[in-house]
């Protein structure tokens, strides 16, 4: 008979790292319910705001984002970044969620509905393809070359999964704060 004692589930706690349960079943989302519209850097000066993501639910229902995989890729190819929404965050059809690389605690900022920092391991890409993936399909995918240091870089045209594949579409948001939750002025920005 083995006897497990306190000492080694700790020790077997932390062998294990940052090794996290997977989310609940997969959230039922067809390609291009969900897209991405907004990107936030690291800006300047450096601790000035908070790196977010922002997506837009384009069905004409409620989708829960419970399971949805976000992965940072470099756009080399070289490594990547995958997060998992851990917990309930429901979009009305029409809405906006912003994914903040911040803790999902209680002190995240009021316009982040989901913390991912404790997913996050490495710097922040300054160069990356964006996928949202639901059950290993992706939904939508947005890529940007550079993020500015001030203001976020912007999708700014018809909110559908066609149009945010255009790179016209995407600009340079010069307003210091973006628009989180927000829609997004057209593209290019005067």
């Amino acid at each position: 008979m083995v006897r497990v004692t306190g000492l080694f589930v700790v020790a077997m706690a932390v062998a294990s790292g940052c090794v996290r349960d997977p989310a609940g079943e997969c959230t039922s989302m067809d390609p291009g319910d969900v897209i991405v519209t907004e990107f936030r850097g690291e800006q300047n000066p450096a601790g000035f705001g908070d790196v977010w993501v922002e997506l837009y639910n384009t069905s004409p229902k409620s989708l829960d984002l419970e399971g949805t995989k976000i992965r940072f890729r470099k756009k080399d190819g070289s490594s990547e970044v995958p997060i998992l929404v851990r917990r309930s965050i429901v979009m009305a059809p029409s809405s906006y969620v912003v994914l903040g690389l911040v803790a999902d605690d209680e002190n995240k900022p009021t316009y982040v509905d989901y913390g991912f920092g404790g997913d996050f391991d490495m710097d922040y890409l300054s160069a990356a393809a964006v996928d949202i993936e639901v059950c290993g399909e992706r939904i939508d995918r947005a890529v940007y070359d550079s993020l500015p240091k001030t203001g976020t870089y912007q999708f700014g045209g018809a909110l559908d999964s066609d149009s945010n594949d255009i790179p016209t579409m995407w600009c340079v948001n010069p307003a210091s704060a973006g628009t989180p939750k927000m829609a997004n002025p057209t593209c290019p920005i005067p």
